[in-house]
């Protein structure tokens, strides 16, 4: 994992921009990006707020019991971040409200690296930073799907598979924070590596909602992927695995393990979860997908799981 998350720290402050298109005081995205630290806060001087008002909503609400009440909030902020786009002017005044608010958190996260100084301590802000920004994505996807669905009862699952995702994402995103850790224990590096492992969840997360956009689109399934009772079996015992390589050293002492006690913990709450989640995702593609692609929201949701597995296992 340590590999794979350093190397995704240098990478996923990339964010795509809208090069060349001008905005307030005529300057494009592009240059931005060449501004010095000073003259790019300057420059955005009204952008940095509205970012900062999301990544505070997300700290203080940490994993939220109602979906529809965070959902209503985002799609709020969403249109905050349309407006701005529109306001100055970012690019194609053709794009979807969805497609505007990533332009703006994509201008955004081109911002952060141009202002970073790589210390350990920027680095962890800017993960937070676009955990934030990816959980605003992640309900973007939501209300896409939710307005898709034409019955009432297929808006139901959808907001209960979500509510019972958010469970699962407590347990998980303890037991990859601590993998991180055991994995590195002591070292800095891995304040930067826990942050980033929650940014990897919330992405495959997204991955796995685009898919069923896509799906519900009528675009190009290929039938591709494993069924999620292979994909729970595999995340389990990448889990067990990982824990005996760790707890096999002895050198740490009494903190030492009783993290690996809480990551054993975690490990088993979220089993009856996971096991309710692929009962609860038969009924999603039962509802949401025609005959000719059934299973196929069971085996794009089974991706995550997969991704879940590297997570864990990756040192």
């Amino acid at each position: 994992m340590k590999k794979i998350l350093i190397f995704s720290l240098s990478l996923f402050l990339m964010g795509c921009g809208n090069n060349g298109h001008e905005g307030r005081n005529g300057l494009s995205v592009s240059d931005s990006i060449e501004m010095t630290k000073e003259e790019s806060i300057e420059a955005n001087a009204d952008l940095m707020p509205l970012l900062d008002t999301l990544c505070k909503h997300v700290d203080s609400e940490g994993f939220p019991a109602e979906v529809r009440v965070e959902e209503k909030w985002m799609s709020d902020y969403r249109s905050r971040l349309s407006a701005y786009y529109r306001e100055h002017k970012l690019g194609n005044d053709t794009l979807s409200v969805f497609a505007e608010a990533d332009s703006v958190l994509n201008i955004g996260i081109r911002i952060m690296e141009q202002n970073s100084r790589w210390t350990t301590a920027d680095m962890i802000e800017s993960a937070s930073k676009e955990c934030a920004f990816s959980r605003c994505r992640e309900y973007g996807l939501l209300s896409q799907v939710i307005k898709r669905c034409e019955r009432d009862e297929a808006r139901e699952l959808i907001y209960k598979e979500w509510s019972l995702y958010e469970r699962m994402l407590k347990k998980f995103g303890r037991i990859a924070a601590n993998m991180v850790s055991l994995n590195n224990w002591g070292g800095s590096i891995s304040g930067p590596l826990r942050s980033a492992s929650y940014l990897h969840i919330s992405e495959s997360r997204r991955d796995m909602y685009q898919t069923l956009v896509n799906i519900m689109n009528d675009d190009i399934w290929d039938g591709t992927g494993i069924p999620l009772s292979i994909a729970e079996r595999l995340l389990f015992d990448c889990c067990s695995t990982a824990l005996h390589r760790v707890s096999e050293n002895q050198e740490h002492g009494r903190e030492f393990d009783k993290s690996i006690k809480e990551t054993e913990t975690a490990v088993r709450d979220l089993r009856p979860m996971i096991d309710e989640w692929i009962r609860l995702m038969g009924k999603v593609d039962e509802e949401l997908t025609s005959d000719g692609r059934h299973h196929s929201m069971e085996r794009s949701a089974s991706f995550m799981l997969m991704k879940w597995a590297s997570m864990v296992t990756e040192e």
